[in-house]
């Protein structure tokens, strides 16, 4: 009876450690993370977002160097706004998530649309992917990321030049 006792501990102790991760709820915590990234854009401001990555992440962003750290993606963040582009719509769209072990990796869709000073507005589309890395306070934090633009984006036509210059 004790061998049967230990061997039935030993399998559920085994089991509970092979577990499928809850895709459902991986899968909720990301779109949470992308409501916040996006409504944070929209607001003009990257604090609440930035402080869901990882302490050492990584960024490869469109037509960019690879930034490293928080620091380091705040200030491309920092720099776009400064510039007095303005996101006036963001929609993320998670089409894919997988788990395993301590990385979540999800692969989507990006719509948004900015003003850009002297140029008007602009909708850029393309495609993103997020690696998250679960938090010793088991959160999940960005690790790294990287996006691209489907297309060349449509650039406004310029402004008329201003008469009797030449």
């Amino acid at each position: 009876m004790r061998t049967l006792v230990l061997l039935t501990l030993t399998a559920l102790l085994v089991a509970s450690c092979s577990q499928e991760p809850d895709h459902t709820k991986i899968k909720a915590e990301i779109d949470s993370f992308l409501a916040k990234a996006a409504s944070d854009m929209t607001a003009g401001t990257m604090d609440t977002t930035m402080a869901q990555y990882a302490d050492d992440p990584y960024s490869l962003p469109n037509n960019g160097p690879m930034l490293h750290g928080k620091a380091a993606i705040k200030e491309f963040f920092g720099q776009m706004m400064a510039m007095g582009i303005k996101f006036t719509s963001v929609k993320f769209t998670s089409v894919d998530v997988n788990a395993g072990g301590k990385y979540v990796y999800d692969v989507g869709t990006y719509e948004m649309t900015m003003d850009i000073p002297g140029m008007g507005s602009m909708t850029d589309k393309g495609k993103y992917i997020n690696i998250y890395e679960r938090g010793a306070d088991g959160t999940l934090k960005i690790k790294a990321e990287t996006w691209n633009n489907d297309t060349m984006p449509q650039m406004p036509e310029p402004a008329p030049a201003e008469a009797g210059k030449k």
